[in-house]
């Protein structure tokens, strides 16, 4: 619990903790290899199906493409995809949503909605100055306290040396700031579940009740009640998000989805894994004498 406290604590950068602590979340963002050591009920094989996963890693690595993904790794593949689709300039998520036999039934990842323009391409100077107007809000442009508040917030990014950046800002941040307060409803972004969940919706797929959540966070109080609402059966998730909302909620009633720690190759790791050196009848022909 200590150690949990420090490593999970947000940090600044002026603080000297930054630059030494282990930034576990940071990492559980970044990582393409993933392996977990899953509560067992027999002490017989305990460490089976750890070491299952460590015997497939390894195997892969020394001989790329000797199996196929799985159809974990390749509906999670799809979601750490779509992330980089997210304009938000805080952290990047991206979720799918199958049927049970891991067909894909929608896509999302965590942005300002269709229509907004996305927070990464939302400019500090141009709003101070009155330029690219339909890209902030009303509140925006005519609250006067929230001007004045954001104005003097923005004095202080004038020495950076953009070189090409732009000089984005988190609405929600600044808001929270405004207020002195740290409140999470001041978000621009749907969540990445919430976005796959509206597409279906939105376009009128096929129904979801059934079936699976692969997100690449594990889903917050309000992504979880919807998820709940809408009959999914299990959740596979990367990182632990924050709160009670797999305590709470998606582990308090009489249909709880099963909750699964993701575990295999995704990103670059998922291509340098896969893809064989060489066709693999090539290679067999190769090794005959």
């Amino acid at each position: 619990m200590a150690i949990d406290k420090v490593e999970y604590t947000p940090h600044d950068l002026d603080e000297p903790d930054f630059y030494s602590v282990q930034d576990i979340q940071a990492c559980l963002q970044r990582a393409d290899i993933y392996i977990s050591n899953p509560d067992v009920k027999s002490e017989v094989n305990r460490f089976q199906e750890l070491a299952n996963q460590l015997i497939r890693s390894i195997s892969l690595i020394r001989q790329p493409g000797i199996v196929t993904p799985s159809a974990i790794e390749r509906c999670m593949q799809m979601a750490y995809t779509a992330k980089l689709n997210s304009g938000c300039i805080s952290r990047q998520v991206g979720a799918v949503v199958t049927d049970e036999n891991y067909s894909v039934r929608s896509v999302g990842w965590n942005d300002a909605p269709h229509g907004q323009v996305p927070c990464n391409l939302r400019n500090r100077d141009d709003l101070v100055g009155g330029i690219d107007s339909s890209a902030y809000s009303q509140f925006e442009r005519t609250d006067g306290s929230y001007l004045a508040h954001f104005r003097n917030s923005t004095a202080r990014f004038t020495e950076i040396p953009l070189n090409g950046r732009n000089n984005s800002f988190c609405f929600k941040s600044e808001y929270n700031t405004f207020k002195g307060e740290k409140n999470q409803v001041h978000t621009r972004s749907l969540h990445a579940e919430e976005n796959a969940f509206l597409q279906i919706s939105k376009y009128g797929l096929a129904a979801i009740q059934g079936g699976i959540l692969f997100t690449t966070a594990s889903p917050c109080e309000l992504c979880a009640k919807k998820a709940y609402q809408l009959g999914i059966t299990t959740i596979v998730y990367i990182d632990p998000y924050p709160g009670i909302a797999m305590t709470h909620i998606l582990q308090g009633g009489s249909k709880d989805p099963a909750l699964t720690l993701f575990s295999g190759a995704i990103g670059r790791a998922f291509h340098r894994m896969y893809t064989p050196i060489v066709a693999y009848k090539d290679e067999l022909n190769a090794l005959v004498r």
